[in-house]
C-alpha cells in the first residue's frame, strides 16, 4: 500500500513539472511527506464484539414454599414428578432436578406440576432442586435422603425435629395432642410432615391455621383440606379460629381429610 501510495505521488509530482529522481529510501519518504503531511492514514483496529457471559438459572435463595417429589405419575407414565401444593399454576416457570429440567406437567388442583423422564428411586440423594419463579427470582432447595414417595423437601430454615405418634381418629381424622405450647417453639414457621409424605408449614405459632398454608383460612376446595393447627398458647380454648386454647395445653394438629398417617414430624 505504501509504495502504491509512493508511486502515485512521484506521478503527481511529475505531471507538474520537473522532479529529482529520488536517490535513497529517506529521500523517498521525505519527498512523500511533502504531499501527506500529516502522516499516512491508519486504518483503527476493529474490535471484536464482546459476547456476554451466559448466566445458568441458578440462584442462592433457599425455596421457602413446600416441594413434593413424587417417585411416579399417572401424566408421566410412571416417571417422577414435583408438586408444589401451596402454589398455584403459573407460578413456577422453571424446575431442574440434579440437573435435569423437568417439563411442565398439567395442574393438580391448581397446583403446578413438573414431570421428570425417570422414576423417582433412579434420582441420587440428595435431591437438588433449581427453581424459577414468574417473577424471574430463583431459588434452590435440597431433599434429604429418604426416596419414599412424596419426599418432603426441606427448605433449610429448621434447627430442629421431633416426631410424635397420633392419639386418636376425632371429626374424621388423624389427631394428635402434642405436649408443647405452639409459642415454645419460636414464632415460625413450623413444618408438619405427615407419615404419608403430605407437608403443612404453618407461618406463626401464634394464629390458628386450617386447610392453606397461604392463608391459613378454611378452604374445602384446598389440597390439604381438613388441617387444622392450633398452638395451645394459654386460653380460651374454644374453636374460634382465635381460640388458641387446647384442653391439654400443647399443639392440637389434625391430618387432612383421607389422610391415614399414623405418625407425624415436627420441624422447627
Amino acid at each position: 500500500m505504501f509504495r502504491l501510495i509512493l508511486v502515485i505521488a512521484l506521478l503527481w509530482a511529475a505531471s507538474a513539472g520537473a522532479v529529482t529522481v529520488p536517490q535513497s529510501l529517506n529521500e523517498c519518504t521525505a519527498l512523500c511527506a511533502q504531499y501527506f503531511p500529516g502522516g499516512l492514514p491508519v486504518t483503527p483496529p476493529v474490535t471484536p464484539p464482546v459476547t456476554p457471559p451466559v448466566t445458568p438459572p441458578f440462584g442462592n435463595k433457599t425455596f421457602p414454599h413446600s416441594i413434593t417429589f413424587e417417585r411416579s405419575t399417572d401424566q408421566g407414565n410412571g416417571s417422577a414428578g414435583i408438586l408444589f401444593r401451596t402454589l398455584q399454576s403459573g407460578s413456577v416457570t422453571y424446575v431442574s432436578v440434579n440437573g435435569e429440567v423437568a417439563q411442565l406437567g398439567v395442574p393438580y388442583k391448581g397446583a403446578p406440576v413438573f414431570l421428570l423422564t425417570k422414576s423417582g428411586d433412579q434420582y441420587a440423594r440428595p435431591l437438588s432442586f433449581v427453581i424459577k419463579m414468574a417473577d424471574g427470582v430463583t431459588y434452590t432447595a435440597k431433599s434429604g435422603t429418604a426416596s419414599e414417595p412424596g419426599t418432603p423437601v426441606s427448605p433449610g430454615v429448621y434447627k430442629n425435629s421431633k416426631t410424635y405418634g397420633y392419639y386418636n381418629v376425632a371429626n374424621g381424622r388423624q389427631a394428635w395432642r402434642i405436649p408443647v405450647r405452639g409459642d415454645s417453639l419460636g414464632p415460625g414457621p413450623i413444618k408438619f410432615t405427615f407419615s404419608s409424605g403430605k407437608t403443612f408449614t404453618v407461618p406463626s405459632t401464634t394464629r390458628t391455621c386450617r386447610d392453606r398454608e397461604d392463608t391459613c383460612n378454611r378452604d374445602s376446595r384446598a389440597a390439604m383440606y381438613g388441617f387444622v393447627y392450633k398452638g395451645g398458647n394459654g386460653k380460651p380454648n374454644g374453636k374460634g379460629d382465635a381460640d388458641q386454647g387446647t384442653s391439654h395445653g400443647g399443639i392440637y394438629l389434625h391430618a387432612p381429610f383421607k389422610d391415614t398417617s399414623k405418625s407425624v414430624t415436627v420441624q422447627w
